[in-house]
């Protein structure tokens, strides 16, 4: 057992895929048996989330602390650090967890053993100085990335990485919140005034650029039979592409905006099939095209969902999908994606059997064994 601590540099509560990774990984290491403590931002405009249940908004239990802390972009976050280090010195953690270049460097300074995780290649050359010093420390015990494709271009940049130990681990799934529908809870189409008699095709994530939100546009116009649910998005975006699909007269795309990810299973049940048309340039909330190494936590969550999945067949996602687990197509090619929606909704010899091979390696893939490997050596 650990006196375990996370020093992240996620908004918490916010709707990023960011807070909801640190958040599910924090409760995994306490899961298997490590006191587990969380530091995160203050968002600075909190009114929406204001109050927020963190357990219940992430659908994690409260077996480990948050902390959250007020961070001003202004001074280049110096008041997060600062906090966060004069608590990581009181905690004497006997391991320091990280995604921040600035927190390994802190546990480099004091001798903190660290786990530094990234999700992305560091270019800078701050960030170069700072993995340089990480070579040279003591305290560091493993670098951890989200694809193999990430390590590759990680040493490519950074050949004396080599000496360290950097392990691949995608992203997981909270199995347990699926595979137990009750049509008492589950949500039916018809509570949310679908026709129960059209197949839906759903896609769950963010709107940002790159996720494919103009071809499942496009897909709706030529699908006009099948309802397209698009579940993710917030603010300007979520109102512009609304306004977007109005006027291109579109009546069988609905969006539903941002849902707590402890809610996303009830959703899951009304979809028929679900979608990931990842594009060769995928845009992230803090900017900057991840297509190379990107890991989706939603790849994870639609194959535990036991409905099938149909994905851009784009390299990195080769890590995890396959043709035993998923329909992969041209990720441009927009007749084959009309093609291949059709066919999965009548071919249920080909559904039945991805779905079965998707949900047993989505089993294997849970946050619990993540932490477990990780932590492991």
């Amino acid at each position: 057992m650990l006196n375990l601590t996370y020093w992240s540099e996620s908004i918490i509560p916010s709707t990023s895929a960011n807070s909801i990774q640190v958040m599910k990984m924090c409760e995994a290491f306490s899961t298997i048996g490590n006191t587990t403590t969380l530091h995160a931002k203050k968002p600075n405009k909190p009114p929406m989330l204001r109050g927020t249940n963190l357990p219940k908004f992430y659908g994690v239990s409260s077996d480990f602390k948050v902390l959250c802390h007020t961070s001003h972009k202004l001074i280049k976050h110096v008041d997060y650090d600062l906090i966060v280090s004069i608590n990581v010195l009181k905690d004497k953690p006997d391991l320091l967890y990280t995604r921040s270049l600035r927190g390994a460097l802190f546990a480099c300074y004091y001798n903190i053993p660290f786990i530094l995780e990234l999700h992305f290649l560091p270019t800078t050359q701050k960030s170069s100085w700072i993995l340089k010093k990480m070579v040279k420390s003591n305290s560091i015990k493993k670098i951890i990335v989200i694809s193999q494709k990430l390590k590759d271009l990680l040493l490519e940049a950074h050949p004396y990485l080599a000496s360290l130990i950097i392990e691949v681990h995608h992203d997981a799934v909270d199995i347990q919140k699926f595979g137990k529908s009750n049509t008492n809870l589950a949500l039916e189409k018809t509570n949310l005034n679908l026709n129960p008699d059209r197949k839906v095709v759903m896609y769950v994530g963010h709107l940002y650029k790159g996720r494919g939100i103009d071809l499942i546009e496009q897909l709706a116009q030529t699908l006009p039979e099948i309802d397209f649910i698009i579940i993710g998005g917030s603010g300007n975006d979520l109102l512009d592409r609304k306004t977007k699909s109005l006027q291109m007269g579109i009546n069988n795309l609905i969006y539903y905006g941002f849902i707590p990810n402890s809610e996303l299973h009830d959703y899951y049940e009304i979809a028929d099939l679900l979608i990931m048309p990842y594009q060769n340039q995928v845009s992230v909330s803090g900017g900057g095209d991840t297509s190379k190494w990107m890991s989706p936590m939603k790849t994870f969550e639609y194959m535990a969902s036991g409905k099938p999945l149909i994905s851009s067949d784009l390299p990195v996602l080769r890590e995890v999908l396959d043709e035993d687990v998923s329909i992969l197509v041209d990720a441009n090619n927009l007749e084959q994606w009309k093609s291949s929606i059709q066919n999965a909704l009548t071919n249920t010899a080909l559904t039945n059997r991805i779905v079965e091979n998707a949900r047993q390696k989505a089993q294997q893939n849970t946050w619990e064994c993540r932490a477990l490997k990780i932590l492991s050596s």
